[in-house]
């Protein structure tokens, strides 16, 4: 199978061999170890290559929903693809050493972006109107600190910054600032229904939010264009920190 495309997203439906309740219930946080799952059958030396880059290729989340368990990884680029695509295709089952739990692959859906000239055909016909839906907790960083609410400047910044760690051979050049600042400024958030979540990882709280999120884009030529790919992006790249290990699970509606 062809893994050339710039961002390639898989949707695994995921059954556990046991019943699971209570303590045991399934949690998003099974993201991270999923992902661990994931990487002891990739050569080392990509686990290596992730941790060096700035934005990590990967973005993945899991979210239980009743018997149907659903884990959805984004490769970004041909150079991940390359090398996880295959794994994910052969993976029959995931084993979670701390829940001493297997999860059995029982459904396998693959969706392909080309190029970034299919990125920007796909945002044609929004009527510069995105509802993002954030399906586990997502939080930006500021200064240090955890910002547990978005706006439009921390949500173009955070996908600039993803498209350029990502898209390294169409970058989106802003050497001043002033480009960033104008897409922001171009957006509005018309309605939101968000609520605050906490993402639990390595015995730590992180402070976040979940909920449906519809941007408003009155922006005008190439910048509306833009700032239309980049929202269309976002669900495939995740959105904020952390995505690689399960938070900022966005889905566009």
């Amino acid at each position: 199978m062809d893994h050339n495309s710039l961002l390639t997203r898989y949707q695994i439906t995921l059954s556990p061999d046991r019943p699971l309740s209570g303590p045991e219930a399934p949690r998003p946080e099974w993201a991270y170890r999923l992902y661990s799952a994931l990487l002891a059958g990739a050569p080392p030396e990509f686990g290596d290559w992730v941790h060096r880059n700035a934005v990590a290729p990967v973005s993945q989340f899991f979210v239980p929903q009743g018997d149907s368990w659903r884990w959805t990884v984004t490769l970004l680029g041909e150079d991940c693809a390359g090398v996880l695509a295959p794994c994910l295709e052969a993976r029959e089952a995931y084993y979670l050493d701390r829940e001493r739990v297997s999860l059995r692959v029982t459904g396998l859906e693959r969706h392909t972006v080309a190029d970034v000239d299919a990125l920007f055909a796909l945002a044609q016909g929004r009527g510069g109107s995105h509802t993002l839906r954030f399906r586990t907790p997502t939080a930006f960083k500021s200064q240090k600190r955890y910002v547990s609410l978005p706006s439009p400047w921390l949500l173009m910044q955070n996908l600039v910054n993803r498209w350029n760690g990502c898209i390294t051979h169409c970058p989106i050049d802003d050497e001043d600032g002033q480009g960033l600042r104008a897409l922001a400024d171009g957006l509005r958030f018309s309605r939101f229904r968000l609520e605050s979540r906490v993402y639990h990882l390595k015995g730590s709280g992180v402070p976040g939010f979940t909920g449906d999120l519809t941007v408003e884009n009155g922006l005008q030529g190439f910048h509306r264009q833009l700032a239309d790919a980049l929202l269309i992006f976002a669900a495939y790249s995740g959105v904020g920190i952390k995505t690689t290990l399960g938070m900022g699970g966005v889905e566009a509606l």
